[in-house]
């Protein structure tokens, strides 16, 4: 479960499809930058549950039902899909956060190494009844790309496991990523991209966006509970 997969969730046109949706809800888009246009659709555990975590399930409560009225058949193909893959059933917790978009508006800055570099933990922000220490370890992420920039976008993945970093200062983990350099895996819109959360990574910078880029992404995770995989952002 530590490799990449990927698999063919949208065609071209259902691509086009979910953007005008999600362009339809800008007023519900929250801005995560006061310097750069970066906004997110949907309740994000690592934005919004560390400070707070009854913040993000109030919001994740607020958001779940917009989403699901308007991205219910996509989920189910999520869950499908997902549920093919992992050979096994497919939830959606109720309290926590369904899914949401990441979407990023052409900027320079985006052409700079300015995302984390990181380990996807979300999962140690909530309560997971019957969970085991395997079903931690085995946990996903997944990343659905519905707009990209002409230049294209896509995930730096380095050869460094989260248990090897673990309890690791920042510093230390930016030394190692720095000895060592990164696959690039470009997405391609329409595919799905699952991947191990644990193997350190980072939204790579872009390569020459222009006036109008977009980089709109399905973001979420993936935790097997007492044989079940629960997906949630």
């Amino acid at each position: 479960m530590d490799g990449i997969a990927r698999l063919q969730l949208l065609s071209r046109d259902e691509c086009r499809e979910v953007r005008a949706v999600i362009v339809g809800l800008r007023s519900h888009w929250q801005s995560r930058s006061p310097e750069f246009p970066f906004f997110t659709l949907g309740a994000a555990s690592y934005l919004d549950a560390p400070e707070e975590r009854l913040r993000y399930l109030v919001k994740a409560r607020e958001l779940n039902p917009l989403l699901s009225q308007h991205f219910g058949w996509l989920y189910r193909r999520l869950a499908e899909a997902l549920s093919d893959h992992f050979r096994a059933r497919v939830a959606f917790p109720d309290e926590l956060a369904l899914p949401g978009y990441h979407i990023y508006l052409s900027h320079p800055v985006f052409e700079r190494p300015i995302a984390s570099i990181h380990c996807d933990t979300q999962y140690r922000l909530h309560e997971w009844a019957g969970a085991t220490p395997d079903d931690f370890r085995a946990a996903m992420s997944f990343t659905l790309s519905i707009a990209l920039p002409k230049c294209g976008a896509g995930l730096r993945v380095w050869p460094i496991h989260y248990y090897e970093i673990a309890g690791e200062t920042l510093d230390t983990l930016l030394r190692r990523a720095g000895n060592s350099p990164p696959d690039y895996f470009p997405y391609e819109p329409g595919q799905l991209f699952l991947h191990s959360g644990h193997r350190v990574h980072q939204a790579a910078p872009a390569r020459g966006l222009i006036d109008g880029d977009e980089r709109i992404t399905l973001q979420g995770h993936a935790l097997s509970c007492q044989g079940n995989w629960m997906l949630y952002w």
